[in-house]
């Protein structure tokens, strides 16, 4: 018997838990992350994600084994006047399939992880009073979660400058999941300043979200006769369609590399790197600050001013240098990675402020905290 558990007699019934959102690895791989803690506390637990039919999480979660009904939601932010019609037509849509799915699955919380599909449940979850708690990973919220952040039972937040948006006492701040295999990377040793590691080929990883960033790519492209004359080795997620290219320019100029549209182990790539190049999405930022890794970071300019601010937050710990996309060139970049391939100990630095930053446990913290919204005990040990 698990000595955290109570006795048999008292043994609550299986939580009950619906996530809603997606549409992007960001809000996703952070949903994922919070169903495995949930299942972890208790194998028990009911786990029905809601998100979109044409969103990632459609083919992703059956893949990993979680529950999935979509209801109608189309994206707003950096849209047409057509688009955003459209979008506007399907919330009402969205709430009524959001209202039916709730009654069937008749869950003890419902869970916003950001995302489009993210408002119409909560929203439905509002009105059938069920218990209610919101995930904001960026610094600056999005509009939904401002919108519902005061009907939210609690806000779980991942920078605390991100208070001055959502006024309340219903915010904890406790970092964004991350998922336990990335987590794990923390755990193992790292090198000091002085091993042969250091010495070694500086190890790039280079990211651009779950759909690659074309900006980063080509600046990688015109960096590489640069970075030929020094010693690295790069992991570069492109997405599909600069993969073959990017492959062969790094090839006509002897940099080692491997090259693919989509990295599926990540855990991997960041257990093999010692500095990240990538955007400034909020999932990403979770994970390489879960795991320790300093990193280059080049804000996404059409993300509402989100990527920026999660950028800035880093820079301002020492974790994390900026280039913005309109002064992003080869050279610019290229100057960055050669600096600080001939500054071990700034990389050191770097990387103990990344950890400092980092909630490797958030995913069990928010277990905690929804139980004790819910009013159910954790880390129950059944009997059969």
């Amino acid at each position: 018997m698990n000595d955290n558990c109570p006795a048999n007699h008292l043994l609550p019934q299986a939580m009950k838990v619906v996530i809603a959102g997606g549409g992007t690895g960001g809000h996703l791989y952070p949903g994922i992350a919070l169903a495995q803690a949930f299942t972890q506390c208790d194998p028990a637990s009911k786990i029905l994600f809601v998100g979109t039919a044409t969103g990632m999480e459609a083919k992703l979660l059956p893949e990993a084994g979680f529950a999935f009904a979509a209801i109608p939601a189309r994206g707003w932010v950096g849209k047409g006047m057509m688009d955003r019609l459209r979008a506007i037509m399907n919330v009402p849509l969205g709430f009524w399939k959001s209202v039916q799915i709730l009654r069937r699955f008749l869950p003890h919380l419902v869970i916003g992880i950001g995302g489009y599909a993210a408002g119409p449940v909560i929203l439905a979850a509002c009105c059938l009073q069920h218990k209610r708690l919101l995930l904001e990973p960026n610094a600056v919220p999005g509009l939904a979660n401002r919108l519902m952040a005061p009907y939210a039972h609690k806000v779980i937040i991942a920078f605390d400058a991100t208070r001055a948006y959502l006024k309340g006492r219903n915010l904890v701040c406790c970092g964004t999941p991350v998922r336990p295999e990335i987590v794990a990377v923390r755990r193992e040793p790292r090198p000091t300043v002085a091993s042969p590691r250091e010495s070694g080929p500086l190890r790039l990883l280079v990211l651009g979200g779950s759909q690659g960033a074309h900006a980063i790519n080509r600046a990688m492209m015109e960096a590489a006769p640069l970075l030929a004359e020094h010693r690295v080795v790069i992991v570069h997620q492109t997405g599909k369609k600069d993969e073959a290219i990017v492959r062969e320019v790094y090839a006509r100029h002897g940099i080692s590399a491997r090259v693919s549209a989509y990295i599926q182990d990540m855990a991997a790539a960041y257990g093999t790197s010692d500095l990240v190049i990538s955007r400034a999405g909020a999932g990403t930022l979770s994970e390489m600050t879960a795991v320790g890794l300093p990193a280059i970071l080049i804000p996404y300019p059409f993300a509402q001013g989100h990527q920026g601010k999660n950028a800035e937050a880093l820079a301002a710990a020492e974790a994390a240098e900026v280039i913005l996309e309109p002064d992003l060139t080869g050279p610019i970049l290229a100057r960055r990675i050669i600096a600080l391939l001939n500054a071990p100990a700034r990389r050191a630095e770097m990387r103990e402020a990344t950890a400092r930053l980092g909630h490797p446990d958030s995913a069990q913290e928010i277990v905690r905290i929804a139980y004790q919204v819910v009013g159910m005990v954790p880390c129950v040990e059944r009997v059969m």
